[in-house]
C-alpha cells in the first residue's frame, strides 16, 4: 500500500555449544536483523545487529539409520522456523504498525530477503 514501509529481515544460524549451565548441550541459536543496516555495521559484533529470537534444538537419535536421522532432525528444525517466524510471517502478508526511530507509527511489510546458515561439514 502507498505510504507503508518495507523492512528485509535476514535470519542467521549456526551451530553452537551453549555448555554453561545446561550440560554441554548444543542447539542453533537463529538471529535476526535488518536488511537496511549496512553489512560493515551488522558484521561488528558491538553494535548488537542481529538480535537473538530463538535457540533451534540439534536432536540425540536412539535409531542406528544415519539417512532418517538427517530428516527428522531437518523436519524438527523446519517446524520449529514456522512457530518462531509466524509472527513474520504475519507481518509479511498483512503488515503490523510499528514505530520509527523518531517515534512515529508506520504500517510496515517484513519479507525475508535472506538467511544465512552454517552447514555441516
Amino acid at each position: 500500500p502507498q505510504g507503508a514501509t518495507l523492512l528485509g529481515t535476514i535470519l542467521s544460524s549456526d551451530k553452537t555449544n551453549i555448555s554453561v549451565l545446561t550440560g554441554d548441550h548444543v542447539a542453533h541459536p537463529l538471529l535476526v536483523s535488518l536488511a537496511n543496516i549496512h553489512m560493515n555495521t551488522r558484521l561488528k559484533s558491538s553494535t548488537n545487529s542481529f538480535m537473538l529470537t530463538a535457540l533451534l534444538p540439534v536432536p540425540k537419535f536412539l535409531h542406528k539409520n544415519k539417512r532418517l536421522h538427517g530428516i527428522l532432525a531437518d523436519r524438527l528444525v523446519h517446524q520449529c522456523l514456522d512457530i518462531v517466524l509466524k509472527p513474520l510471517k504475519e507481518a509479511t502478508l498483512h503488515g503490523t504498525m510499528l514505530s520509527d526511530p523518531v517515534g512515529q507509527s508506520r504500517y510496515c511489510f517484513t519479507p525475508l530477503a535472506s538467511y544465512i546458515v552454517n552447514t555441516p561439514d
